[in-house]
């Protein structure tokens, strides 16, 4: 079996143990915007010999998320809901989807705003577990979209430009939120796990500012290399 059948499997599985339950009216209207999305977002991809195949069981996993109702229920749920867990089943959905740069992209910056977010949230509830894994969740976000940008310099530098610009922009409004978080919480064990997350967002500027070319710092001159980088983001103009 392939990767991808591996992963759509592993999916399945993980459906299988969800209850079932009758989605209210809004419930069902913002899990159809999800199935046109990943369907509006595979139809740009189809002339560029994605697997079709690929393509069939990701919309199918899906239409089995939307009929099952949990999808929408789902969206907005935090680390301490039960409905959590199949949040993340939504989330590898939608990465399956995920097949241009961009789009990749875009689905590792919107995801750690989400694990932000949720992290905000738990620092708020005092669970501050979820919230240090909420937190790191959202670094590994944006590590891989670092990777993303990095990787795509060998490719198309035109386009990997873009995609650092936006990646920095991320960055920096999380550097903002997470400040400010910062000067508000007065738990020790909380400020910790913010500026730590605030220093693994710093690598991850400083992986997506080298050049994918031995390592070597990109033109801009503030790659990983670099010794004189600002550890917190600052986007192009």
């Amino acid at each position: 079996m392939t990767p991808e059948g591996q992963r759509m499997e592993a999916l399945a599985e993980r459906l299988r143990t969800v209850e079932p339950m009758a989605p209210s009216p809004a419930a069902k209207i913002r899990g159809w915007n999800l199935v046109s999305a990943a369907v509006q977002q595979s139809a740009t991809v189809r002339s560029r010999g994605h697997s079709v195949k690929r393509l069939v069981l990701a919309a199918v996993a899906a239409a089995v998320l939307l009929v099952g109702g949990a999808v929408a229920a789902s969206a907005d749920s935090l680390p301490d809901s039960a409905l959590y867990p199949i949040k993340g089943v939504v989330e590898q959905v939608r990465g399956a989807l995920a097949f241009s740069p961009s789009d990749q992209l875009t689905y590792h910056l919107e995801l750690a705003q989400t694990r932000l977010t949720e992290a905000e949230a738990m620092i708020a509830r005092h669970r501050l577990d979820l919230a240090s894994q909420a937190l790191s969740a959202m670094d590994d976000q944006l590590g891989d979209a670092a990777a993303l940008v990095k990787a795509e310099k060998g490719t198309d530098p035109a386009i990997a430009a873009d995609l650092e610009n936006r990646l920095l922009q991320a960055i920096a409004t999380h550097d903002g939120q997470l400040a400010r978080l910062q000067g508000q919480v007065t738990n020790p064990a909380a400020q910790s796990a913010i500026l730590k997350a605030r220093d693994r967002a710093a690598q991850a500027v400083q992986v997506a500012q080298t050049s994918n070319n031995n390592g070597n710092p990109s033109p801009n001159g503030k790659g990983s290399g670099n010794a004189s980088a600002s550890p917190h983001p600052t986007p192009k103009h």
